[in-house]
């Protein structure tokens, strides 16, 4: 029986012309920033490596990508650190991923890439990486320093959200870097509260299935 999902074309690209201009399959553009972020320690205009580099290592190895971005490297840290850092990345992602298989806004290319388990990883990590840089000092409310995607992603996973804004808090405080971050005094507040209180911030559904949209009538 012949699928009844389209097929799809992702891409990552410096530019959008291609979006819009695609005959047949429909094509999500995953933009680099026209800038990479300079890591800690470095002016916003001494960084050296391509934008697109620090912007693929965000897609392909995310917890590496925001270790080099704040200056750490594999001997500086406990592993036992990274170890939870990563078992902690895992479950944000899939904060993420619940939020976008149940809104109401999700452009429904988005909803097919979200029943990908590739595709839907790789988009996870680019909000990831769209959430630090927003947030990350250097580089709050720089526009050049910032990912972009085409079509638009729900306004419930952007940057300036309560709950982005406490997933990358969560992720700096593991390393002790939360300093490094431009977050609300009520969100870090409320990370406080939570964690006098030894809860958890997010509780994350163990169903595989309720991240694809379609198949739980989202």
């Amino acid at each position: 029986m012949a699928s009844n999902h389209m097929a799809i074309a992702i891409a990552i690209a410096m530019d959008r012309t291609i979006h819009g201009s695609e005959q047949g399959e429909p094509t999500v553009i995953l933009l680099s920033p026209s800038s990479p972020s300079p890591g800690v320690g470095a002016s916003v205009d001494s960084a050296r490596h391509p934008s697109g580099s620090q912007f693929t290592m965000f897609l392909t190895a995310p917890l590496q990508a925001f270790c080099l971005l704040l200056g750490f490297s594999g001997s500086s840290f406990d592993m036992d650190v990274y170890n939870k850092a990563e078992k902690l990345l895992s479950s944000l992602l899939n904060v993420w991923g619940l939020t976008l298989a149940t809104s109401d806004m999700l452009d429904p290319v988005w909803e097919q890439i979200l029943c990908d388990p590739f595709l839907r990883r790789l988009l996870l990590r680019f909000i990831f990486c769209r959430a630090v840089v927003a947030l990350y000092a250097p580089t709050f409310e720089k526009k050049e320093f910032l990912p972009k995607c085409l079509p638009d992603l729900p306004d419930s996973v952007l940057p300036a959200t309560a709950a982005s804004q406490s997933i990358v808090l969560q992720m700096a405080n593991i390393f002790g870097v939360t300093d490094h971050f431009i977050i609300s005094e009520e969100i870090i507040l409320s990370e406080i509260e939570s964690d006098s209180k030894n809860s958890p911030t997010f509780r994350v559904s163990e169903n595989p299935d309720i991240h694809c949209a379609e198949q739980n009538g989202y």
